[in-house]
Order: C-alpha cells, then structure tokens, then sequence
C-alpha cells in the first residue's frame, strides 16, 4: 500500500504530516516492512525529523550528448530532430543546452557522420537507511537541475523493487513535492491514497483545488484530507470536502507551540501526547478506508 501525502503549495505542513504519521504507523501498523520515501528531491527535509542512519548512496545519471566537432558537418540534422530544441547548429559550432534535454537519444539516431555521442550527466543521489523499524529512503537533485522527474521516478523503482523482494504486503508513506508539476505526477506511480494537506486560506484553497483535479479528477486515485493550521481563514476547504464527499481525517489548530516544535526539528506526536492520539486515530481512519477499497494492507 502506498500512502502519498501531498499539498498543493509549500508551507501547508506536508513533511510535518508525513513524518509524524509514519512515527505512529512504525508502532501500530500490521507485520509487514514500513517505507518513508522522500520525494521532495529539490528540499527533502524529512530527515530532520525522522533521524535515519543512511548505509546507501546511489548516484542517478541520464544521459545527454556530446558533440565531436572534428566529425561534425554542422548539417543541423540533430536540431531538426530534436522535439525539445535542446540543440543549436550554426556554421561554426553545436549549441546544446542541457536543461532542455529529455535523454531520448534522437540527436546520435540521426547524426550519419557519428559525431554525437551520449555521455553521463549527474542529476542527484538517492539514499536509504533506516531510522527505528522504518526503512527509510530520499533523493536530492543536484543544485541547477532543471527537472526532478527522474530521481523521483528511479526512486519509487527501487521502492518497488525492494518492496518485491518480500512476501509480506509493504506500506510505504510518501512525502510528494508540493504543488502540481511534473514533480507531483512522477510521485503518484503506483499510489493507492492520497493524503492532501490543506490549509482553510484563500491561496490554500486555490491549489488545493488543483491538486485535487488533479490527483483524483484526471488519475482518479482516492484521496482524503487533513487540515492544518485550522482556525484561521475561511471554511472554503471544509464545504468543498462536503460537497464532494471527501473525508477530513484530522484537524491541526493553528497552534505557535506546533511551529515552534516544528522549527526545534521535533515530532509533534512525541512533544505533545494529544497529538500522538489525534495522529494514531488518523492511521486507524487510513487502513479502514484502504480496507473498503479492497487495498492489501
């Protein structure tokens, strides 16, 4: 089962959500291998919280061409061909920009002289660990990257590949990039639930509505609420919710002493026992949805 706990803009408290229901999920999931997975590969942070012993780091590469302008005839076949206009031909030289560049090869197909050919280009590490019973698993994007498809992509490859080695059905908490990229699609491969964090302001209703068409409107995966930072704004969140039949699983008061342990680098189910419970009940909810929905858990 795969939970991805998502928001339609940063600073709703996804990570927050996210480390401290895997906290309560560590105590009171079934018997079976429990994942975090970090896929906010541009910030991932969730580290802070959940404190993991790293054992692995694995570089992800793609691959981009390089051109031998000895052999080069300047034909402009490559940039003709190229969908992404990732290449440039002038009479003196191949211009190529790289953060065009989709990998797809195109460029060395149709070069006849074998000027272009492809060389690794590094786009960021993938890590793993563990922190407890949590088998825990990130990604960071190198600095000037312009996409995090691919880490994010390679990164639920090797959760699934992990997760089949075992004859136990696994549960993995997903911690999606904020808003509704590219980003947030590649972290949606393979998830049963989704879990959005809203926040009840006019600018957190907006891309809430966003990430809802999105996740459930146009890939039609389930989702399910928690609303952070209740008691301020509007109830916009809260009537869309009722008018679409979606459930609110948890409720988080604006609270400074919440932000405070949040900046200290804290669990907040372990500052405050309250929110242990509220937390403990909020998993309880989630395997009861995924159970009617026909999800090994």
């Amino acid at each position: 089962m795969n939970i991805v706990v998502a928001s339609g803009k940063g600073g709703t408290g996804k990570t927050s959500v996210a480390v401290n229901l895997t906290a309560v999920a560590a105590q009171l999931h079934p018997p079976a291998p429990l994942y975090f997975v970090d896929c906010d590969v541009e910030a991932p942070n969730a580290a802070i919280f959940l404190h993991p012993t790293l054992t692995s780091r694995t570089p992800v590469e793609n691959k981009v061409p390089h051109i031998d302008e000895n052999t080069c005839t300047h034909c402009g076949e490559c940039a003709r061909a190229c969908q992404f206009h990732a290449l440039s031909v002038t009479p003196q030289r191949v211009l190529f920009f790289p953060e065009l560049c989709h990998s797809c090869g195109v460029c060395s197909a149709v070069c006849q002289p074998g000027a272009i050919y492809e060389i690794p280009h590094a786009l960021g590490v993938l890590e793993s660990g563990t922190s407890g019973d949590v088998i825990f698993m990130q990604g960071e994007m190198e600095i000037g990257r312009a996409s995090p498809v691919a880490i994010i992509s390679q990164l639920l490859v090797e959760l699934v590949e992990r997760s089949s080695n075992t004859q136990e059905e696994s549960i993995a908490i997903i911690d999606a990039p904020p808003g509704v990229s590219c980003a947030l699609v590649a972290s949606l491969q393979g998830a049963d639930m989704v879990l959005l964090v809203a926040e009840p302001t006019p600018f957190g209703f907006h891309d809430f509505k966003l990430t809802y068409q999105l996740v459930h409107g146009e890939m039609n995966i389930p989702v399910a609420v928690i609303l952070n930072k209740d008691g301020v704004g509007d109830t916009q969140v809260e009537n869309f919710c009722q008018v679409k039949n979606i459930p609110i699983l948890q409720r988080i008061p604006f609270s400074r002493s919440i932000a405070e342990s949040y900046a200290r680098g804290e669990l907040l189910v372990e500052h405050d026992p309250r929110y242990r419970k509220d937390f403990e009940k909020t998993w309880q909810h989630i395997l009861a949805l995924r159970e009617e929905q026909g999800v090994p858990i």
